[in-house]
């Protein structure tokens, strides 16, 4: 599979799930995870990420150089005290992208690939893909939930 053919997945994937198909949004995930290679599937998370990173930048605008994004907890607790796991990687993912902190992504997506649970990953990729098609609806003027 090409680039371009992941490309298009991927947005196909992210389209399903605003569109409520979310069945058919997680079994393209779950394909391309079977036909591709780990460091593929990185550039996967990073593709959906991206169409993350559109949709938040349509909500909130352009943010310029100085600006940071982060996560925080509604109560102030610490994110890790009380977000699952795989919450938490997807939205430390976005956050990392949105700030090109390529380290710290590279470093998530490898935590999670390499966890001893063998369900932590498919749950985070699963996770990061949901938050992304939440996000597009959320940017989307009109769009149903």
């Amino acid at each position: 599979m090409t680039h371009e053919e992941i490309s298009d997945r991927i947005w196909e994937a992210v389209g399903h799930w605003v569109e409520g198909r979310h069945e058919e949004s997680v079994q393209i995930l779950a394909e391309l995870a079977q036909t591709q290679t780990p460091s593929m599937m990185y550039g996967v998370a990073c593709g959906i990420a991206t169409v993350a990173k559109a949709a938040l930048t349509k909500m909130h605008g352009h943010q310029t150089h100085t600006s940071f994004w982060g996560i925080r907890t509604l109560d102030g607790s610490r994110p890790e005290d009380t977000v699952p796991p795989h919450h938490l990687f997807a939205a430390r993912f976005i956050a990392a992208y949105l700030n090109n902190d390529t380290d710290t992504a590279l470093a998530l997506y490898q935590a999670a690939f390499t966890s001893e649970d063998p369900e932590l990953w498919p749950a985070c990729m699963h996770t990061l893909l949901a938050a992304t098609g939440e996000a597009v609806l959320a940017a989307t003027p009109g769009a149903d939930r």
